[in-house]
């Protein structure tokens, strides 16, 4: 298997975060690389070769087109690549898509959209100019070159949103929708539907999805005897909320002792949420 991780230009942060590009001759099912879909962010795919299949929790599976956006996940998932396989991945942050694919994220509710069935011709002459590249060691260079060129004809406005995304990221989700009122001075109603326009989630679920991933992201450094400290210490209050989230993101629940706590968490593994 050939696995390729760029790192694209500063311009394009904190829009555009990594660049992953798949490439095998194995035939039948292959294992992705750990977090290659992970959770919180959205993800452009352009397959060259083979297919990918989503099956999440709570929808029906589907399988990715040519050129497609996919995320953001609500709940947890499996994904299927069938080989041979050829695919480039590009890694946005949350509000990525919104800025350069100029999409409408309030409408995105069925995890993944059909670039090739937008109106603007970029995104085909992108999918043409990524499968004639046949040396794969200037493929960043290509990507940046054609998201700069949209980022300079994109006249979607963030609205304030990304301003508010990055203060609940810096903050790992811990914040509340009252407080974020209050400091960018807008409504409830308005502050969710700015949100579910240029993110396609509520700032609720936003943090929510930062807050556990902060969690596991801690927790998976500490022993046993200090989870139930952390998680009652980091806004869950009480175990029974944590394992409500670890069901939810994960698909399966941590494996409990006979007094009821925490007593082994599954390592990360390729189970991916985006």
């Amino acid at each position: 298997m050939n696995f390729r991780i760029y790192q694209p230009a500063t311009s394009l942060a904190p829009y555009v975060k990594q660049y992953y590009h798949l490439q095998t001759s194995n035939s039948g099912l292959i294992n992705l690389p750990q977090n290659l879909f992970s959770l919180g962010d959205l993800y452009m795919v352009f397959l060259q070769e083979g297919e990918v299949i989503f099956q999440p929790t709570q929808h029906a599976s589907f399988t990715l087109p040519e050129a497609s956006v996919v995320g953001h996940f609500t709940c947890h998932h499996q994904i299927r690549v069938k080989g041979p396989v050829k695919m480039t991945v590009i890694q946005l942050n949350a509000y990525g898509c919104y800025r350069l694919a100029g999409l409408d994220m309030s409408a995105f509710n069925n995890y993944f959209r059909d670039l090739l069935k937008q109106d603007r011709e970029c995104w085909k002459e992108l999918a043409n100019k990524i499968a004639a590249t046949t040396d794969v060691t200037k493929l960043d260079t290509v990507l940046d070159d054609a998201f700069t060129n949209m980022m300079c004809s994109q006249v979607h406005n963030l609205k304030q949103v990304d301003e508010i995304a990055d203060y609940i990221i810096d903050h790992q989700g811990y914040t509340n929708v009252e407080w974020l009122t209050k400091k960018f001075k807008m409504s409830r109603h308005t502050l969710e539907r700015k949100f579910m326009e240029v993110i396609g989630l509520t700032p609720q679920l936003f943090a929510r999805m930062l807050r556990f991933r902060d969690a596991m992201r801690n927790m998976q450094q500490m022993n046993v005897e200090e989870w139930q400290a952390f998680i009652t210490n980091n806004d869950y209050y009480n175990q029974a909320l944590f394992i409500q989230d670890f069901l939810f993101f994960k698909g399966e629940p941590p494996v409990l002792n006979q007094e009821t706590a925490i007593a082994q968490m599954p390592v990360a593994r390729p189970v991916a949420v985006a």
